[in-house]
């Protein structure tokens, strides 16, 4: 399956979407595809090519693209079929849509700003190889703690899963009989494919491994409850782009939110805390409070004292 195939897809779920409950009907759809010259070349988009395109939306994506009789309009039959697209099918339709986008709008280029791509990105072809093939990988590995001086161990892993986090790519894999562990793509050097093969257990599930953290930490500790107060402002942004998927809105009123969630406090977690800065109280557990109360300290008295 080409890329460009795989656009086409996009394009016409994004026409039909559009459209909304009226739908559109194939005429106007081809219309629209003429003007797509990126996408059509100039050729015609004929009933058979549209009508094998709907198959594979509803194959790949589970999204059915229905024709209501009375208009010859076409439509996607359920609008929540597009929310339910899970992983990677989702993000590979968001990524694409938006590829789509920007394709037609080149003439905009110097007035659209995009953030730099994932670090590590490069890397990722020979991870899915060897994902695909069960086979082990060899590279070695730098933290970014160590001296500069420190030489770079060699590890030779079965690669579990892979997960992009703050735009850096990161590999969930198991070395001997260690725990899972996560490497870091931009610190892996030397990455090669080695013959040796490796069997998933069945009960693997990348999803589920990572359920109760938040980013790619994940710590021995149990999940727990915790509650968060934000003010009113904050809250609107916690509403809509919720920081895990366990997030609950408990208290609303004008003045505040109070958000509960259930997962593993990790760095990376107590991390993302202190970004919301002072719009933001913990209310339990009373550990977690305590220790962002103490780096609040910290903080204030490193940068409370006068320079120079």
């Amino acid at each position: 399956m080409t890329i460009n195939l795989i656009k086409r897809y996009i394009w016409l779920i994004d026409t039909i979407n559009q459209a909304g409950f009226e739908g559109i009907t194939f005429k106007e759809i081809t219309n629209r595809w003429q003007r797509q010259y990126s996408l059509s070349g100039g050729e015609d988009y004929k009933w058979r090519t549209f009508m094998n395109h709907k198959n594979d939306i509803s194959e790949l994506f589970g999204i059915k693209i229905a024709c209501r009789k009375s208009t010859n309009s076409y439509y996607i039959a359920d609008r929540e079929d597009l929310k339910k697209v899970s992983g990677i099918k989702h993000w590979m339709l968001e990524a694409l849509s938006l590829s789509n986008l920007l394709n037609e709008s080149m003439q905009l280029k110097n007035r659209i700003i995009l953030e730099e791509n994932p670090s590590g990105r490069e890397l990722l072809p020979i991870i899915f190889e060897a994902m695909r093939d069960s086979k082990m990988l060899t590279f070695n590995y730098k933290p970014f703690w160590v001296e500069d001086d420190y030489v770079a161990p060699h590890y030779n892993v079965e690669p579990y899963a892979v997960k992009l986090f703050k735009r850096r790519w990161y590999l969930l894999a198991k070395y001997g009989d260690s725990p899972l562990k996560i490497y870091a793509l931009d610190r892996i050097s030397e990455l090669d494919i080695e013959f040796k093969t490796f069997t998933l257990p069945e009960d693997f599930d990348a999803e589920e491994f990572f359920s109760t953290c938040f980013g790619i930490i994940v710590s021995d500790e149990e999940p727990e409850h915790i509650e968060i107060k934000v003010d009113d402002f904050q809250a609107n942004y916690l509403r809509t782009l919720p920081l895990h998927h366990s997030q609950k809105e408990v208290v609303r009123t004008e003045q505040y939110t109070i958000f509960r969630f259930f997962l593993r406090l990790t760095f990376d977690f107590i991390q993302e805390l202190l970004s919301l800065g002072n719009t933001t109280e913990i209310l339990s557990p009373a550990h977690l409070r305590a220790e962002i109360a103490h780096i609040g300290k910290t903080m204030a008295k490193l940068n409370g004292k006068k320079r120079g």
